[in-house]
């Protein structure tokens, strides 16, 4: 006899790497795609925003009118939520980090779930570790990722059985430095066949309009941006058990800080007589933006791309531009260089405008520019108050 069982274990943990790495290359080619779309999307979504904020300002508007204004006002920003939610795949989601408390972040998602699983007859345990030392993320982005978890477990159990238990459990993973968070139940376990596929977009198992097959790629892409690792062990007819790993010590992120509020702001004072240029090469939300400064009291010419920029500022004299950062034949970094070697102390005066949100090059490009930015779709009143503080 020979005990093989090293051998065995080293070839799991090859087989898991190698599905690890081809995962990642993966989210990385699709990332590319998701952010050229986001970018398209959040054009025309901003443009419905800000067209719709600027009728909800018109004076004796019927109640009918008014709250249809509200509903796609309110559906506008539900749109560009969840594309920021795919553009989690490229990693150019904003994300605010902390020492978070994963136990709290289990406790308050569990509560969220509570009265759904009580009438669902999901009995709920949680076995969560005392002790466990605070892991550093972003706590909403691990929330989103339990949260898809649970319910995904949830569904499992009630279209196999009408019932289950759930299994919250976290621990201390001394030997990986990580706080782990496992979801566990008591379903019809995922086939072998499938286990390989559950993290690709767009993959499910669900029935024709009740899954995206996005769910466990967010989640996927989430945790790998976090450093950390998400796994599933799982056999046909016992369940299915997902870990989450997250690291707890020697984390260094940089924190960004989020892009403005897409939330209701109170009016801004203008700054009077000042000269604005909206560099925007999309017509529709050019002029939704252009005629909102009008009707602020500001003077406001508009240019279609970098090159008309350019013409605009060696004619005429301004005292601040609002510039798209992605527009055909010049665009927002270009013109920013050029606008820096023949009028600098206009160029220290550029608001950005941006619909792929800042990822990689856009963001080290904006950290070196110490420009003001906001991203598509933005609120007029953020502009306007960006605006104000920029002048000032």
């Amino acid at each position: 006899m020979r005990d093989v069982s090293e051998r065995k274990k080293l070839d799991d943990e090859t087989r898991d790497i190698y599905h690890q790495l081809l995962q990642a290359e993966k989210m990385a080619a699709l990332g590319q795609t998701i952010s050229g779309v986001a970018h398209e999307l959040n054009n025309p979504l901003a443009t419905i925003l800000s067209w719709a904020e600027r009728l909800t300002q018109k004076p004796n508007l019927d109640t009918a009118v008014r709250r249809g204004l509200d509903i796609i006002l309110s559906e506008s920003e539900r749109s560009a939520r969840i594309v920021r939610t795919l553009l989690t795949f490229a990693r150019k989601r904003q994300t605010t980090r902390s020492m978070i408390d994963v136990n709290q972040i289990a406790r308050e998602t569990l509560a969220l779930r509570a009265y759904e699983q009580r009438v669902t007859n999901i009995t709920v345990i949680d076995a969560l570790a005392a002790g466990l030392p605070p892991a550093y993320a972003d706590g909403h982005q691990v929330q989103q990722v339990l949260l898809n978890l649970i319910i995904n477990a949830e569904q499992a159990m009630l279209s196999a059985n009408g019932h289950g238990i759930l299994v919250v459990r976290t621990f201390h993973d001394n030997d990986g430095e990580a706080v782990v968070l496992e979801i566990n139940d008591d379903g019809p376990g995922i086939p072998d066949e499938v286990q390989s596929k559950i993290f690709d977009p767009f993959f499910t198992t669900k029935e024709v309009g009740k899954g995206t097959g996005l769910g466990l790629t967010v989640a996927y892409a989430i945790i790998q941006e976090h450093g950390g690792r998400i796994r599933l062990q799982s056999r046909p007819g016992s369940g299915a058990s997902f870990f989450v790993e997250l690291p707890v010590a020697g984390a260094k992120t940089t924190t960004v800080s989020e892009p403005a509020s897409l939330g209701r702001r109170m009016p801004v004072e203008v700054v009077a007589g000042a000269s604005l240029l909206v560099v925007e090469d999309e017509a529709q939300l050019a002029a939704a933006v252009t005629e909102s400064l009008r009707d602020a009291g500001y003077n406001v010419e508009h240019a279609a791309d970098g090159e008309q920029a350019l013409q605009r500022v060696a004619a005429q004299a301004f005292d601040l531009v609002v510039c798209d950062l992605k527009m055909p034949r010049l665009d927002g970094k270009a013109f920013f260089r050029e606008l820096s070697s023949k009028s600098p102390k206009l160029a220290k005066r550029v608001i950005f405008v941006t619909g792929d949100v800042a990822g990689t090059d856009a963001e080290k490009f904006l950290d070196e520019s110490g420009c003001r930015w906001l991203a598509k779709p933005f609120r007029l009143a953020d502009l306007l108050r960006t605006v104000k503080e920029v002048l000032t």
